[in-house]
């Protein structure tokens, strides 16, 4: 199987079939990402909106990373552009402190199996939209620190501190969703994140 870099290379040589791959290859993970962010209609075309921005800038690539993060860097990208296009009169989106609740969005609906899982993607929803999609790009993608730095535009050394920050908070909320409920331990938290990762797919 060739590798991203090899299939990039290829498509820019003028193989069509190289650049069908890139994107069957990767296409579940573009869709995740917005699968939990924005409302069911506007998913399909922002996965589109992210590939022709792949197309028409397919030179910007250079190989320094994994493609998965350039295209899920372009996929946020886009999901910022979505935001301020459906509120043109804010100044910008505060998405280190507005949730998609806070900015009056709602996501698609993604049928959870087990109740807790369906409290995660709720609580998900509601803490700040950065912390949201620093948690999805480590529990659904698996991405490391630096590469979850190159896609939300921050240092690698804040990334750690983020995501401690960003599972308190989650864990905050899936709290006060359940009523006070005993909550789960960070761990419990972890592996309960991961299982939605097939419920997006």
């Amino acid at each position: 199987m060739r590798s991203d870099v090899e299939l990039v290379q290829a498509w820019r040589d003028g193989q069509a079939a190289a650049g069908e791959a890139l994107f069957e290859r990767h296409f579940a993970s573009v869709r995740r990402f917005f699968r939990n962010k924005v409302p069911a209609p506007e998913v399909e075309d922002l996965v589109q909106r992210t590939f022709e921005a792949v197309v028409q800038h397919a030179d910007q690539y250079r190989g320094e990373s994994r493609f998965v993060t350039y295209l899920l860097a372009i996929a946020r990208s886009q999901l910022h552009r979505w935001l301020r296009r459906r509120d043109p009169v804010r100044a910008g989106i505060e998405v280190e402190h507005s949730s998609l609740r806070d900015l009056g969005v709602s996501p698609s609906e993604i049928v959870a199996a087990r109740e807790r899982q369906r409290l995660l993607l709720d609580a998900l929803q509601r803490i700040p939209l950065a912390m949201q999609i620093v948690l999805e790009l480590h529990y659904w993608e698996g991405l490391t620190g630096p590469e979850i730095a190159e896609v939300v535009g921050v240092d690698p050394t804040t990334v750690r501190t983020r995501l401690h920050r960003a599972r308190a908070r989650l864990r905050e909320e899936m709290e006060a969703l359940t009523r006070g409920a005993r909550p789960l331990e960070l761990d419990a938290l972890d592996d309960e994140a991961r299982t939605i990762t097939r419920l997006l797919t």
